[in-house]
């Protein structure tokens, strides 16, 4: 592959899923803005957070299939109009069930993108190259609602809350004007387009379930950070959303760590096994000890370690055709566990009144999918 291509992929595309990222989360940060003037109960903000992961869950295995029959770069065009749709349907939003409705089109909408995303890099880059090209595409998904939260923030402190509906989407639609004219593969060869089911083995399988449950407290969990931190440390609305960015970069240096570490060790199977082991601890001590909000950042840092690994082993265990499916296999039970998790919190919130039954819920995850790593296949691959 050609030098100028390679870093297309390896710079352009990691920049172009943030801005994908700063709309799909852009309703995180003004989170208690919007229940407060629509007058949601936490049972009814859960259910809106759900419909949006409920709504990527939806599209992600269908898109593999899109991705693979009309082309990538069409699957990504139709995910930006939808986003764009939506994240002007949540500026004008005056309802809960016109909120539910736009989140639920956000995320069906870039349930398009990942998916496609990862055939293209599938077409056009191999071994080592592969791999860490995922994994920043990986890193940008990381640290996209940290930024979004710091965004949406400073956006609050300018009593302009509302223009994270409106930026965001400009930024996206000037990335994919760029994205859509590039010199790249993003179609199957038309004696490939006749469907086959991925290898869903047992590696494919137990990566999946663990993302259930690696979602179902990172995502679980976020949407509901500002709300966290106004309550547990006093924070304003401006504060929270900002403090709430912190969580993600904390995250970001975990899955750095874990990648670095599964290179240098060639190891797998183990690092996924300690990271949720290790957040379990800090959810059980959070508890126990009555420690502090922050104190939680611990447990982000240590779950996120095996984050790179879940799609960047794809390219090299399954057929190019066959990467597309799979990754939307994986992301389709992230964001169940995600869209799960966000009802049960704000279900918690609703009858329990604080979060310390919400701690005990993500230790419970940290457990399952402590469980279900055993089950991860150690397998030699290029790193």
């Amino acid at each position: 592959m050609k030098r100028r291509d390679l870093s297309f992929m390896a710079i352009f595309l990691p920049l172009y899923y943030l801005a994908f990222y700063m709309c799909r989360y852009s309703v995180l940060p003004v989170g208690p803005i919007l229940t407060e003037k629509m007058k949601l109960s936490t049972g009814a903000y859960g259910l809106s957070l759900s419909a949006l992961y409920t709504g990527y869950a939806f599209m992600l295995m269908p898109a593999g299939i899109i991705a693979r029959k009309w082309g990538a770069k069409k699957a990504i065009l139709a995910g930006t109009a939808g986003t764009v749709a939506a994240n002007f349907i949540l500026l004008i939003a005056a309802s809960p069930l016109t909120l539910i409705v736009a989140l639920f089109l956000n995320g069906a909408s870039q349930g398009l993108i990942w998916p496609s995303l990862m055939q293209i890099v599938a077409l056009n880059v191999k071994g080592t190259a592969a791999n860490w090209i995922v994994g920043l595409m990986m890193t940008a998904a990381i640290i996209g609602p940290g930024f979004t939260f710091m965004i949406g923030g400073l956006l609050i402190f300018l009593d302009i809350w509302w223009a994270i509906f409106i930026l965001s989407p400009l930024l996206l639609v000037a990335l994919t004007v760029y994205f859509y004219k590039a010199n790249i593969k993003s179609e199957i060869s038309v004696h490939s387009i006749k469907f086959k089911w991925p290898k869903v083995n047992r590696d494919v399988l137990a990566l999946a379930v663990t993302y259930f449950c690696f979602y179902s407290i990172l995502r679980g969990i976020m949407g509901w950070l500002p709300s966290l931190l106004m309550s547990e440390i006093s924070l304003a609305e401006a504060e929270a959303a900002i403090g709430s960015g912190f969580f993600p970069i904390v995250e970001t240096m975990g899955a750095f760590l874990g990648g670095f570490i599964s290179s240098k060790m060639k190891i797998i199977k183990p690092l996924f096994s300690a990271a949720f082991l290790s957040s379990f601890i800090v959810f059980a001590i959070y508890v126990i000890l009555d420690m502090p909000a922050y104190f939680a950042a611990l447990a982000f840092f240590a779950v996120s370690m095996p984050e790179w690994l879940f799609f960047s082993r794809l390219p090299q265990i399954l057929d190019p055709e066959e990467v597309a499916f799979a990754s939307g296999l994986i992301d389709t039970m992230g964001y169940i566990g995600g869209s799960v998790s966000s009802f049960l919190i704000g279900y918690l919130l609703e009858v329990t009144g604080n979060y310390s039954s919400v701690v005990k819920l993500l230790a419970l995850y940290s457990l399952i999918g402590f469980a279900t790593s055993i089950f991860i296949k150690e397998r030699k691959c290029c790193y």
